[in-house]
């Protein structure tokens, strides 16, 4: 009788250990990204672009905005989306459930290395021209002035994202600020850019 008990009391002992064990959390896989850096936003907005027309800037057909990068900053990425489909795309790119605690930003987990592609294409039917310039090229800015530089040059494109852009690839001016353009090549209708810079710069100690 006493062999027995010993038995009963074996097995209920192994089914708590058992239970125990079992309600225990899944140890999250590691995060593989950028961690010598973080995140900071440098231009979030959606711009109106008139039609194009001989009334540029009443119209508003092209803009110019200077943006600074902030110290300390090893790379920067941009995406920009014409029209509402990218943007909409780009809203239902999944993120891996534990970067979400990261960001929650498709585009800021891409260029931060949490994830791979972000699978997206130039879909919809607005377009708009995309530069990137020193911020002495801006006032040269139009479709008339075809004198002005540019380091990046994205004509009439929907979406576009480059993950690394080097801060030693990038002209920068005192202030440490570059200028980006955007152009709206269409006469009869005017479009919605969405335009967004991140900056990644060293991790604070």
């Amino acid at each position: 009788m006493k062999k027995w008990g010993n038995i009963w009391s074996f097995l209920i002992l192994g089914t708590l250990v058992f239970g125990a064990n079992s309600c225990k959390k899944a140890p999250e896989p590691e995060l593989v990204y950028n961690d010598y850096v973080v995140p900071q936003e440098v231009l979030e907005e959606t711009f109106r672009l008139g039609a194009r027309s001989t009334a540029w800037i009443s119209n508003k057909s092209g803009i110019t905005r200077t943006i600074k990068l902030p110290p300390r900053t090893v790379y920067w990425a941009y995406w920009m989306g014409a029209g509402p489909e990218p943007v909409e795309a780009l809203a239902k790119v999944l993120i891996p459930a534990a970067a979400t605690k990261l960001t929650k930003d498709p585009f800021v987990a891409h260029a931060w290395g949490l994830l791979g592609t972000l699978n997206l294409f130039n879909t919809g039917t607005q377009d708009a021209d995309l530069f990137f310039m020193e911020t002495s090229q801006g006032p040269k800015f139009s479709f008339k002035d075809t004198s002005f530089t540019s380091f990046i040059s994205k004509p009439q494109t929907k979406n576009i994202h480059d993950k690394y852009i080097d801060i030693l690839d990038t002209p920068l001016d005192q202030n440490n600020s570059i200028t980006v353009g955007l152009r709206n090549q269409n006469y009869s209708a005017g479009v919605d850019v969405k335009m967004k810079v991140w900056a990644f710069v060293v991790k604070p100690l």
